[in-house]
């Protein structure tokens, strides 16, 4: 597996397990530091938002996890912090003319395509809080290798940029981005939200917020409060916070 080169004491490589962040959580429990990462070639029981599931064939893409002790209130923005550390490793692997986007809350797409997707869960460890990211990157996938169904067209890094990826290159890119983007996160979390309300694509667009266990409303998203969450006014000129939920792109 061309992913082994990469382990050392924090960060684990693993041939197969039901999920990157499960290995993480388990890690932190049994003591492992602030940074721990896990890296799986291939997840049994992989993960998305909303409960929906994350799945990729083995040997083509990246599957990776990070553990975070830090504040609840700093928690709040990992979502942010790994969408701008996954745009920023994505965009260097591709022509400067593609422009890279985050879908909020943190998907990653280029030419309307999904290329990755995060998960942020917090939890509480020995009577504080910490947390897990993982990071979903489509680098390798052929076409016809997604699934059917899925609510967002997927490509894959290999498909837009016409070449494949060496994996071990493309983790360590985006390891040395979230170390960057780590460092912004605790000492200047206004500039992360900045940055992330800079590239994200939805502002701006006319949208249909489906809130889980409400009903839906259509909207303009017109940026960003201090925590990277959505801000849509709807039709009547009412302005609603969303934080959870799909936001569909309906037009300018």
């Amino acid at each position: 597996m061309d992913l082994v080169e990469l382990a050392e004491p924090r960060l684990r490589v693993l041939e197969r397990t039901t999920s990157s962040n499960d290995e993480v959580r388990s890690w932190l429990e049994q003591g492992g530091a602030d940074g721990v990462t896990v890296i799986v070639d291939f997840q049994t029981r992989g993960r998305g938002r909303l409960g929906r599931s994350w799945s990729a064939p083995a040997g083509v893409n990246l599957n990776l996890s990070q553990g975070f002790r830090a504040p609840g209130e700093s928690l709040r923005l990992l979502p942010v912090l790994g969408a701008l550390a996954v745009r920023q490793a994505v965009a260097r692997f591709l022509p400067p003319v593609l422009r890279v986007g985050i879908k909020w809350p943190n998907d990653i797409v280029v030419l309307g395509r999904k290329l990755a997707g995060i998960l942020a869960e917090s939890f509480s460890l020995g009577g504080g809080p910490a947390a897990v990211l993982g990071i979903g990157v489509n680098l390798n996938t052929a076409a016809g290798q997604f699934p059917t169904g899925l609510r967002r067209p997927a490509a894959s890094l290999r498909m837009l940029g016409g070449r494949r990826v060496e994996r071990a290159g493309f983790a360590r890119e985006l390891l040395d981005t979230l170390t960057d983007w780590r460092r912004v996160w605790r000492e200047r979390p206004r500039r992360l939200v900045a940055e992330f309300a800079a590239h994200c694509i939805t502002i701006g667009r006319r949208v249909r917020v489906e809130p889980p266990g409400r009903e839906h409303f259509i909207g303009l998203a017109c940026g960003v409060d201090p925590t990277g969450q959505l801000l849509v006014s709807d039709e009547q000129g009412a302005t609603h916070l969303v934080t959870a939920g799909d936001v569909v792109d309906i037009g300018p």
